[in-house]
């Protein structure tokens, strides 16, 4: 039996096609976050729903056919009160079907607020008992114009917000898959760093198996005390617990960053540093300059203001004085026949003007008019301070980056002088020329070196992403950062 399952097993392990493992660096994770990952995605959903809803404002805008249908029927009977010819009211029983149709161009007009609109309309009404008749009512032709409000116009306001809560949802987009490509860098560095840890781990149990090897030979010889190589194994076996440790850490860190680009959690993946790290330096000027042209947030500020005197028109006019106007010119017609109603007719017009004025309301509406403007009062006051705070982040982020690329420079220099170092203590080890204390402090700093020239590697494109993100520049290319999404 054991036997047995021991070929199965080599059999699946040979004609089961292995997974070929893909090599990734910085630039490929974040094209694939920014076209497949969930955060993507999110990001595109949000600009899409924005697009619609400009797309709904626009067509507001625009003349509206309607087809109106309707119909009122007791084909079984009802009681209703008729009038009788000589004047007095009888409840009778009778059954009726009312029939309408009618059909409308109804435009908005933007700078009033009113209601344009043009109507031809139709109805008939058949009675079936006591008697059977029929009677059309025609208005062929009939113009209308219905002014809610003379004091505040909300169309006007629309058309100034709309368009900017549009541009703000464009502008945000380009910031979300700048986000998605700051979370991809940080994703990808957590897992280079947790993988340059296990390298390490592994050459420092390679290093230290073959000194303990060769201490215990120059023990046997006599050259070297047992202290000595206790300390050795000591160390050997600190490095494999190390190592065991380290790989879990890897695989947890992988497993973040396949689950974050939307991978198969199978997915066999190798990252590797960055082959191409951009060494450049933004200026303060051009940064600000940038982001207050570029950003969002320029478009929210100036939003949130244009919301506030919105909300002071608003309150100004319906503050209890109230004036209406309703207007309808058209030619009307009735007649037992389809044929009869549209020949003639009468001139139909009507006007409708509607006006109130509060006489005690205990200062309601001058409460209310002032609540809106102190609530103005506060909303710029708390758009003045994130502007200070849009330009201090802007500026120290800014800062940030060109500080970065010093220290990026230095800690590359002070791996490679630390990896170097050890190699020479090392080898002076070997000839009997250094104790082990001196060698375990040269690998300690050769580790740590490793380690932080990858968080400052790390930490370079951290703030290269940030830069970017903030102002929605790409001073690399000397360009303004653009995306366009496309409708699903």
């Amino acid at each position: 039996m054991h036997k047995t399952s021991l070929i199965l097993a080599l059999a699946c392990a040979i004609f089961t096609p292995a997974r070929s493992q893909q090599k990734m660096v910085l630039g490929d994770v974040v094209g694939m976050a920014q076209k497949s990952s969930p955060s993507y995605y999110r990001a595109q959903s949000r600009a899409l729903n924005s697009l619609y809803a400009f797309r709904y404002f626009r067509s507001g805008q625009l003349p509206q056919l309607v087809l109106d249908l309707s119909n009122n029927s007791s084909p079984l009977g009802e009681t209703v009160a008729v009038q009788q010819p000589n004047g007095p009211s009888e409840y009778r029983r009778r059954a009726t079907s009312n029939t309408s149709v009618g059909l409308g161009l109804r435009q908005v007009v933007p700078f009033t607020g009113g209601v344009f609109s043009v109507r031809t309309d139709l109805a008939r009404l058949d009675q079936f008992s006591p008697d059977k008749t029929t009677d059309y009512l025609a208005t062929p032709f009939s113009i209308n114009y219905n002014q809610p409000s003379i004091m505040y116009n909300p169309y006007y306001w629309e058309r100034k917000i709309s368009p900017l809560v549009y541009e703000e949802s464009k502008r945000t987009y380009v910031e979300d898959l700048e986000r998605v490509a700051l979370d991809a860098s940080a994703y990808f560095f957590a897992a280079l760093s947790a993988q340059t840890q296990e390298r390490i781990y592994q050459q420092n149990v390679h290093n230290t198996d073959t000194l303990y090897k060769i201490s215990k030979g120059r023990f046997d010889l006599g050259k070297i005390a047992e202290n000595e190589l206790l300390q050795i194994e000591l160390s050997l076996l600190n490095a494999r617990n190390s190592l065991e440790q380290s790989t879990l850490q890897k695989e947890i860190a992988y497993q973040e960053l396949k689950r974050f680009l939307n991978m198969p959690k199978d997915a066999v993946i190798e990252l590797s540093l960055p082959n191409n790290t951009p060494v450049f330096s933004v200026p303060l000027d051009k940064a600000v300059t940038e982001a207050g042209s570029n950003r969002q947030s320029v478009l929210e500020f100036r939003r949130r203001r244009l919301e506030a005197d919105q909300d002071v028109a608003e309150a100004r006019a319906y503050s209890g004085y109230e004036f209406n106007l309703r207007a309808q010119l058209g030619q009307s017609n009735n007649d037992p026949s389809f044929k009869g109603v549209y020949s003639g007719g009468d001139v139909q017009q009507n006007l409708s003007v509607g006006i109130a004025i509060p006489v005690m309301d205990w200062g309601r509406a001058r409460n209310r008019v002032r609540q809106a403007k102190a609530n103005r009062d506060l909303i710029e006051i708390d758009v003045q301070q994130a502007e200070r705070n849009f330009e201090q982040e802007v500026y120290l982020q800014t800062q940030q980056f060109n500080i970065q690329k010093n220290l990026l420079a230095s800690a590359t220099k002070a791996d490679t002088i630390a990896g170097l170092r050890y190699e020479i203590t090392k080898q002076r080890y070997l000839i009997g020329k250094i104790s082990i204390t001196d060698l375990n402090l040269a690998q300690q700093e050769k580790d740590q070196a490793s380690m932080a020239y990858i968080s400052a590697l790390r930490n370079y494109w951290n703030a290269y992403y940030t830069v970017r993100r903030l102002t929605l520049y790409d001073f690399e290319r000397d360009r303004e950062i653009r995306y366009e999404f496309t409708e699903r």
